[in-house]
């Protein structure tokens, strides 16, 4: 956790201005048995809805590539891919000497603006 923190904010501070609010989806997950109903979609969709009423971002962190593809169908952005333990781990995590480490991108949704 003490290298993932420092470089998820280091991301906000690029993908957030300065003090906005924002809506954090820390976890998501679907049981192995119910993946493929778009259950997942549905509940960002729902939580899109009301940020779009409040006018306020989506901010996340993905942590597969599948997932990631997920999030940019939904209309989630990547603000910038992150490596961990670059150096130190394979991609799948396991202890690497000179490994590319294990990546996770950090990805924004802003509602989109308001009909004048």
């Amino acid at each position: 956790m003490s290298e993932i923190v420092p470089r998820s904010d280091a991301a906000k501070k690029k993908g957030l201005k300065k003090g906005e609010k924002y809506y954090y989806l820390f976890f998501i997950g679907t049981r192995e048995e119910r993946k493929g109903r778009g259950l997942a979609s549905a509940l960002i969709r729902h939580y899109q809805s009301i940020a779009t009423r409040e006018g306020i971002p989506i901010w996340l962190e993905s942590t597969t590539s599948h997932s990631m593809g997920i999030y940019s169908h939904l209309g989630f952005e990547i603000v910038e891919e992150i490596f961990l333990g670059k150096g130190k781990a394979a991609p799948d995590g396991t202890k690497m000497e000179k490994g590319d480490g294990v990546s996770f991108w950090a990805m924004i949704w802003r509602p989109p603006a308001p009909i004048q």
